[in-house]
């Protein structure tokens, strides 16, 4: 099983080195809105730099509001050449407005959009989960995007306290 960082007996104990050791874990201070688009663009604070030739255990925890007839929808961006499939963990599309909804547990590609369920409320937030470990053979980006699902001139909205960790497995 691979490990990082490596560790040698005798190594110095630095603070980088100690850093690298915790996962990066980057929350949502304030609420975003989005209205009348279906393009999915990135997240202005879920967004992390990956470095080059790495394994990453990534969670993304979304918590969102829209309106039925908006919707939500995600998916990722990664660095060009990264491979893996990201889990997704919510409501369903097409449930009803309440919290005791249908759900998904569907495994995508990163640039798969996946639609979730709402609370048909501009405010009310539901919750999202979407896991993946990601191989990166370049360095760059990985951030959340996301939309409405269909164009709505109401906002859908992703919630302060949603958060991304990263944690470099190798």
């Amino acid at each position: 099983m691979s490990r990082y960082p490596v560790l040698y007996a005798g190594q110095r104990l630095t603070a980088p080195l100690l850093s690298s050791m915790i996962a990066d874990t980057i929350v949502k201070n304030s609420n975003e809105d989005r209205a009348a688009t279906t393009t999915l663009a990135a997240d202005t604070d879920l967004t992390v730099t990956l470095e080059a030739n790495a394994v990453y255990k990534v969670s993304i925890f979304i918590r969102y509001a829209a309106l039925s007839v908006a919707g939500f929808q995600t998916d990722w961006t990664v660095p060009s050449g990264a491979s893996g499939n990201r889990w997704a963990l919510g409501a369903g599309s097409t449930q009803v407005s309440s919290d005791n909804v249908g759900g998904r547990w569907g495994v995508h590609t990163f640039a798969t959009a996946c639609e979730y369920g709402d609370r048909n409320h501009a405010t009310n937030l539901m919750g999202a989960l979407e896991e993946a470990i990601v191989t990166t053979t370049n360095a760059g980006t990985l951030a959340l995007r996301w939309a409405q699902a269909t164009s709505n001139a109401t906002a859908t909205r992703v919630g302060a306290g949603s958060c991304l960790i990263v944690q470099r497995l190798s």
